[in-house]
């Protein structure tokens, strides 16, 4: 069996829930990562469709500009919440 060593310092799970105030970021890192794959799936339908260039453009512009905020008021909002929490 493993035994620990006398004074040797215990480390914490790398998923434990007091190992970073930062936690509260794992939400936003999820989000983006979805938020990733709705804009590279509305570029691909861009893509193919035949519509004008305009469209394309502004719908391009719409979901960037629409996933950009999302995730700029999310992070906000984060971290406002964990610089609010005590450590």
């Amino acid at each position: 069996m493993f035994k620990p060593r006398e004074g040797s310092v215990r480390m914490k799970s790398f998923r434990s829930a007091t190992s970073s105030p930062l936690r509260l970021f794992e939400s936003v890192k999820l989000e983006l990562a979805i938020l990733l794959g709705l804009v590279i799936a509305v570029a691909l339908v861009v893509w193919r469709i035949d519509a004008p260039h305009w469209f394309e453009l502004l719908v391009l512009a719409v979901t960037g500009a629409g996933a950009g905020g999302w995730l700029t008021w999310r992070t906000h909002r984060v971290a406002v919440i964990s610089h609010d929490e005590p450590n």
